[in-house]
């Protein structure tokens, strides 16, 4: 979603006069994927402002449509040769129906005698390129992150410039606006698309709040993270660009220096450390668990509990205010993931598949990798998992990082004219009508500890 820094773009422009840009509508496979509306049509704003800056460069983008990646195959070959198509540029998804999708493509082509040219764009080391000292893959994220930056090398963070101007073609690119009207949405606008945007954004954001961001960033009622992820995710930034912004606010330090900065550099490795995972470890887009002893969990199948964590009325407070951040807004803060994760998988023992499906179905930035990691981080059976018995109390964290409740308030307005020493957990809740705790969080919290104590012993 962006000319600055793609490299399937740069090289293919580099090697040709003419260019075509494909887009694929997969409607039937983002339903089956969970991909929420906001998402969608988050992308294809994004789209809009890619077609507008290629252009400029006399690339048309062209919109083909199939109902799922396996009919994206035939659909493009049919299109290739129509076209008289010479070779074919593309960044891999690392999933494993995206990888299933490009390997076919890549075989289908090269036997029509079609060049077909793979590159990497959401990762600076190759999935499977990185090993531990045993030659395995890494799962666990503090090692992967030395060996990332022990095998760092200066050109890999070159950034690839916008390409030069194309020949004209005849080809027309696709007019955009039934698309983008039926895909449109409430609160779109909270989410500025384009490129150019998200540069000055981050740009902003490193020069004003990058510094403070390690000490701020856990607190949800304070805006001090770059909400980075949405643009990432879709590529309208790559993690690169991200990167150099970063030395270049850290005297040319990626690991060392402002302590600020160097978190918000973790994070970006914590987003390529899943999907090295993913690509590695298929079996985490199978719907399985990494560990694979936890598949035996004996799940509760509460049906009203989910549904009341979905809808915001837990009676715990903070669980309520992040998910209705997210019905609101499309996202959530990352704190309140972990808590709003671990409330359902441990107090409410309700099976994490749930929660991940329900948040892919609602975040803006719902990413099959990072959203996959971090639900199995809080319900200990993924890749550096919290320990089972490692249970955040969601009134604790409250107190910890909304000491005021500002946020709880702002997300919860029946609570607004509660107390700053009962907003936390309310003693009558039904004064402010407002749920009672459908859970009591420290009985919840030690029968989860015996079933992840039985299952693993």
């Amino acid at each position: 979603m962006r000319v600055l820094d793609n490299p399937a773009l740069h090289y293919c422009c580099l090697n040709s006069d003419e260019v075509i840009a494909i887009y694929f509508l997969n409607r039937k496979q983002w339903m089956e994927h969970n991909d929420a509306p906001i998402k969608i049509n988050f992308w294809l704003r994004n789209l809009e402002c890619l077609q507008n800056e290629l252009k400029k460069l006399n690339i048309p983008l062209v919109v083909l449509e199939a109902d799922t990646y396996r009919d994206t195959i035939s659909v493009l070959k049919d299109f290739s040769i129509k076209n008289d198509v010479k070779n074919l540029y593309f960044n891999v998804e690392y999933p494993i129906n995206e990888l299933e999708r490009d390997r076919e493509i890549y075989t289908l082509f090269k036997e029509n005698n079609i060049g077909v040219f793979v590159h990497h764009d959401q990762v600076i080391h190759e999935p499977g390129s990185l090993k531990t000292q045993t030659g395995n893959n890494f799962s666990v994220y503090s090692p992967f992150k030395r060996k990332w930056f022990a095998e760092l090398q200066d050109k890999q963070l070159d950034i690839l410039e916008i390409p030069h101007k194309k020949e004209a073609m005849a080809i027309s690119g696709t007019d955009l606006s039934e698309i983008l009207d039926e895909f449109s949405h409430d609160y779109a606008e909270q989410w500025p698309a384009g490129e150019q945007y998200i540069q000055n954004y981050i740009d902003e954001f490193l020069k004003f709040k990058g510094t403070t961001y390690k000490v701020k960033r856990n607190f949800p009622a304070i805006d001090a993270t770059a909400k980075l992820s949405p643009y990432i995710n879709a590529g309208v930034v790559s993690s690169k660009w991200c990167l150099v912004k970063a030395k270049e606010y850290n005297n040319d330090l990626l690991d060392d220096g402002n302590k600020g900065i160097v978190h918000w550099v973790s994070e970006i490795l914590w987003r390529e450390f899943y999907r090295h995972i993913i690509y590695n470890f298929p079996k985490v887009s199978k719907n399985l668990p990494f560990i694979d002893y936890t598949k035996n969990i004996p799940w509760k199948k509460d049906a009203e509990a989910l549904q009341k964590w979905k809808e915001g009325k837990t009676g715990i407070p903070i669980v309520d205010a992040g998910i209705r951040e997210m019905l609101a807004t499309g996202w959530m803060h990352n704190r309140l993931r972990m808590i709003v994760a671990m409330f359902l998988s441990k107090n409410l023992l309700t099976n994490w598949q749930e929660g991940e499906k329900y948040f892919m179905e609602n975040l803006i930035d719902g990413d099959i990798a990072s959203n996959n990691g971090g639900w199995q981080w809080s319900a200990s059976t993924g890749t550096d998992a919290a320990p089972y018995f490692r249970i955040m109390n969601p009134e604790t964290q409250s107190i910890k990082f909304d000491p005021q409740g500002k946020y709880i308030k702002r997300w919860i307005p029946e609570l607004k004219d509660c107390p700053e020493a009962e907003i936390h957990m309310p003693s009558n809740p039904e004064q402010y009508n407002y749920p009672k705790p459908i859970v009591d969080l420290k009985e919840s919290r030690k029968n989860a500890i015996d079933v992840f104590s039985a299952i693993k012993s």
